[in-house]
């Protein structure tokens, strides 16, 4: 006589972070918790900061085609601290976006479309600073390109 098979239940629980799991499950199943406390946050967004932004990413959005990307590059852009970590950004977006060149990276009127999305530092936010920020970060990107062809 064959015995029955039991599905197998496996449960994670996970608090906090980015965690991704890739199971080779054929369901997945998310459940929230405390719904009064998501809802209560989710309508304390400032509606005019987010309506402010969105002419900034209309701005931004001549030189990025694709508006999920547009959104990833703003939140990598929201969470830059200082201005080498704007030009790791810029690099990125110059790498991927046929539109975004090397010499438009660098240009005052690319620079100051980029400073709405970053958080206000205390030091370093100069248009002369960021643009040696970005350039330190393109040529790195380009070294670590050449290297890993070779």
């Amino acid at each position: 006589m064959k015995a029955q098979e039991k599905p197998s239940s496996v449960t994670f629980n996970i608090y906090g972070g980015n965690n991704q799991i890739l199971p080779n499950a054929t369901q997945a199943v998310q459940n929230f918790c405390n719904q009064e406390c998501s809802a209560s946050a989710n309508e304390s967004v400032d509606t005019s900061l987010t309506g402010a932004l969105e002419k900034e990413k209309e701005a931004l959005s001549i030189y990025i085609d694709h508006a999920e990307d547009l959104k990833a590059y703003v939140t990598q852009l929201a969470s830059c601290r200082c201005a080498r970590d704007l030009g790791e950004v810029v690099a990125t977006i110059c790498q991927k976006e046929p539109r975004v060149t090397t010499d438009i990276i660098v240009k005052q009127r690319f620079i100051e479309l980029l400073l709405p999305f970053v958080p206000s530092w205390k030091q370093g936010r100069t248009i002369d600073n960021i643009r040696v920020a970005i350039n330190n970060a393109w040529v790195a990107r380009k070294k670590a390109v050449k290297s890993s062809l070779r």
